[in-house]
C-alpha cells in the first residue's frame, strides 16, 4: 500500500511538472525555457534512485517531445542517458557538496539543450544557452531543498518508509 502511494505522489509531480513547462515553453525568450520535468526527474532519481528507472524517463522524454513539438524520442534518448548515469553514479553523487551537485546538474543542462536546440535547427546563442542551464540549475536546487525538507519532515509516516 505504501509503495502506491509514493509512486502515486512522484507521478502527481511529474504531471505538475508537465503543465509547469508546457506553460513556461511558450516564451520567445530562450532563457525561461525550464525544464521542469527533468529538474524533478533529476531530484527523483537522487533522492529514491531505485524507485525511477530508465523506463520512467523514457516515457518522461516522449511526453515532453510530444507536447512541445519536438522531434519525437529526442528527449526519451537524452534522458534516458542522464538517467543511466546518475543511476550508474549514484553513491558518487550522492556524497557530492551541493556545488559541485550544481554544476554537474548545470553541464548536464547545457549538454541536453545543446543537443536538442542543435538537432532541431533552433538559433541560439552559447551564452544564453549557458544561462539557460544556469537558471534551471538553480530551480533544481529549490526543488532539491524543498524535496529534502519535506522527506525530514515526513520520514517517519508511512508514506516515505520503504
Amino acid at each position: 500500500m505504501k509503495n502506491y502511494l509514493f509512486k502515486l505522489l512522484i507521478y502527481i509531480t511529474f504531471i505538475i511538472s508537465l503543465f509547469l513547462q508546457i506553460i513556461f515553453s511558450k516564451s520567445n525568450n530562450i532563457i525561461l525555457h525550464i525544464q521542469w520535468l527533468t529538474s524533478i526527474l533529476i531530484c527523483w532519481i537522487i533522492f529514491y534512485p531505485y524507485d525511477i528507472n530508465v523506463i520512467t524517463s523514457f516515457f518522461i522524454g516522449l511526453i515532453i517531445d510530444f507536447f512541445t513539438n519536438y522531434v519525437l524520442g529526442l528527449h526519451s534518448l537524452l534522458l534516458c542517458i542522464v538517467t543511466y548515469f546518475l543511476l550508474y553514479n549514484n553513491k558518487t553523487i550522492s556524497c557530492l557538496n551541493l556545488i559541485y551537485k550544481l554544476l554537474l546538474i548545470t553541464c548536464i543542462f547545457f549538454l541536453i539543450n545543446l543537443t536538442i536546440y542543435n538537432i532541431n535547427n533552433i538559433n541560439f546563442n552559447y551564452i544564453k544557452l549557458l544561462l539557460q542551464s544556469i537558471l534551471n540549475s538553480c530551480i533544481w536546487v529549490i526543488i532539491f531543498f524543498y524535496f529534502k525538507k519535506i522527506y525530514f519532515k515526513y520520514k517517519n509516516y508511512l508514506f516515505f518508509k520503504k
